[in-house]
């Protein structure tokens, strides 16, 4: 309503503050009013629009059913039917479906913001229409009950919100990438940082940000790594001490994971210190006491992920963090890890001295053994990539004759461009894209040589093109970063403006919306997957390795993502000068 005079809307008369009373027509069923900025007043019932205008009211007759009502100015009037939402202006009646179709239907309740924004409210959930384009609440993420009883916006852009189970308001908050940056470390700081460790936490009160427990994860080495290189940049760019520290304390515990196993040259997957109360992934018999920590249990087993993880973090501290001491200190690590993986014929080899499950970039494996096909590009990619990179630490002639090797007798620079070959939807591993991601950076970013950079150019442009429909933050940084092609900056920065601040495991659903197509295919793990991608903010949280498709997440809240997906890519981007403040 646009008047601020105080209205009330009794059984039989229309009371206006300053005004005598006027007497509303008999047997008139009213479901809404308004008063235009022009000073009429109109009230609706479920088959006219009723206009009052010097005390005597007359009809307007529209022709369709309405189950919700709400005016705007100059005679253009939102009205609500029972399947459509239309714009009636002038007699004419325009189907908003036909433009900007709404997510959900039937309307129940709406309300006209002074900023121009449409509120509607639902069965199942809430919708705003701001310039042109819909926004879907529902979920515990945004609203107590999904059934929507009542709705007003607060003229900020926000809305208040009356449910089933309570009353919201979605409050629109001015905010600039680098305060979500700092909300998204505090975050992390606070509740995911396990002696230089981070992960995800578990809530055991689901939804209690309260009642952390903190993990040892089957990737501390990966998700560790992630954080430490958004630290990296971050002091790279703000030359933050507090940034340089908190890369330090990550690093540490990066190293520890090789030092612990006892075993030179073999990280760890994890750790867990004497005394330490952690949620224990997969407990078993992957576990080990380590000879070199007293009271330290490690998981061995290690997978490609936490090697990819290391080189890049290695790489990236050692050349925009590191003093002088922890440069020789890295180069030897990446030495002594480098070695064992040539040592065993390009794989690692664990405490039960076997192969273990995904540390394997042998020839013998990636190009003659049938079951490793699928692994051939990005196996191929992420061992140049490691090669390169401790070429570049710890100079040596035996890792570029490897790197060498694995070119010109085994074709390895182009294995690079099988890295993304595009799958049947239903089978696409997103884990793999955001392990290729840690391995283009450092190779791309190090490798002169013109021709092998022109396949691995080609490998990312390749890349690119499949995960593009993503929109994710990560990899359209990445590709700009290794590339100075900006094409894919700005759905970028639409990702990391629109994800949300509330990174609990919310259940989100979306099957059910008017407003999307469903693929074809399930995903790998049988779950409904939508034909694009959604906003962030409507969908459940996901970091890189997951699938940004899914249609309908599950969670009550007792899981809580740490920042480094969203740091990682905003301070990657601002270092290469992709992103402002």
């Amino acid at each position: 309503m646009t008047d601020n005079r105080l209205v009330q809307l009794g059984a039989e008369k229309l009371v206006i503050e300053g005004a005598e009373a006027i007497p509303l027509p008999q047997g008139m069923p009213v479901i809404g009013m308004s008063i235009s900025p022009e000073g009429d007043i109109y009230v609706a019932t479920r088959s006219e629009i009723w206009r009052c205008a010097e005390g005597k009211w007359e009809p307007l007759t529209i022709g369709v059913s309405l189950c919700s009502f709400v005016a705007c100015a100059y005679g253009t009037f939102w009205i609500a039917g029972n399947k459509r939402l239309y714009l009636y202006e002038g007699g004419m009646l325009q189907d908003v479906d036909a433009i900007a179709p709404p997510p959900v239907l039937p309307v129940r309740c709406m309300d006209f913001g002074a900023d121009g924004v449409l509120w509607i409210g639902t069965r199942h959930g809430a919708a705003c229409l701001r310039d042109g384009k819909w926004r879907y609440y529902a979920g515990r993420r945004w609203l107590p009950d999904d059934e929507v009883l009542s709705i007003a916006s607060d003229r900020r852009g926000g809305a208040w919100i009356a449910t089933r189970g309570g009353v919201v308001h979605i409050e629109r908050r001015p905010m600039t990438l680098l305060q979500k940056a700092e909300h998204y470390q505090r975050l992390t700081e606070q509740r995911h940082e396990r002696h230089g460790y981070v992960a995800e936490c578990f809530l055991t009160r689901p939804g209690d940000l309260e009642s952390v427990l903190l993990q040892a994860t089957d990737n501390d080495g990966l998700w560790t790594a992630l954080y430490l290189a958004a630290q990296c940049f971050r002091y790279a760019v703000t030359r933050n001490k507090e940034a340089a520290e908190r890369a330090r304390r990550s690093l540490r515990a990066l190293l520890d994971l090789v030092y612990v196993t006892g075993i030179p040259g073999f990280p760890a997957r994890a750790l867990i210190r004497p005394g330490e109360r952690v949620f224990q992934s997969d407990p078993g018999p992957n576990w080990y006491l380590s000879p070199t920590m007293p009271n330290t249990f490690f998981k061995g087993d290690t997978s490609s992920d936490e090697i990819d993880g290391h080189y890049l973090a290695w790489y990236l501290y050692h050349k925009l963090v590191a003093n002088k001491e922890e440069k020789a200190e890295i180069a030897t690590v990446c030495r002594c890890v480098t070695d064992h993986i040539l040592d065993h014929s390009f794989t690692l080899v664990g405490p039960d001295g076997k192969v273990t499950s995904w540390g394997v970039w042998s020839p013998e494996k990636i190009n003659d053994d049938p079951e490793w096909q699928e692994e051939r590009g990005l196996n191929a990619l992420e061992i140049l990539s490691h090669l390169r990179v401790a070429m570049y630490l710890c100079p040596c002639l035996r890792y570029e004759e490897a790197y060498r090797y694995l070119i010109q007798k085994h074709h390895y620079a182009l294995n690079t461009l099988l890295q993304k070959v595009l799958p049947p939807m239903g089978t696409d591993n997103h884990s793999d894209d955001e392990l290729a991601a840690c391995a283009y950076y450092p190779l791309l970013q190090l490798e002169t040589d013109p021709s092998l950079r022109a396949l691995y150019l080609l490998s990312l442009e390749r890349t690119q093109r499949i995960l593009r429909p993503q929109r994710s933050a990560l990899h359209n940084i990445l590709y700009a970063a290794c590339t100075g092609r900006k094409e894919d900056v700005a759905a970028a920065l639409t990702w990391l403006e629109e994800s949300p601040l509330d990174l609990r495991n919310w259940a989100m659903k979306n099957s059910h919306r008017r407003d999307v197509k469903i693929a074809l295919e399930r995903d790998r793990f049988g779950r409904v997957q939508l034909a694009e991608a959604l906003s962030p903010a409507e969908v459940g949280v996901y970091k890189w390795n997951m699938n940004p498709f899914v249609a309908d997440s599950v969670g009550e809240g007792e899981v809580e993502l740490d920042g480094s997906h969203w740091l990682l890519p905003y301070w990657m981007g601002r270092y290469h000068g992709l992103i402002e403040g």
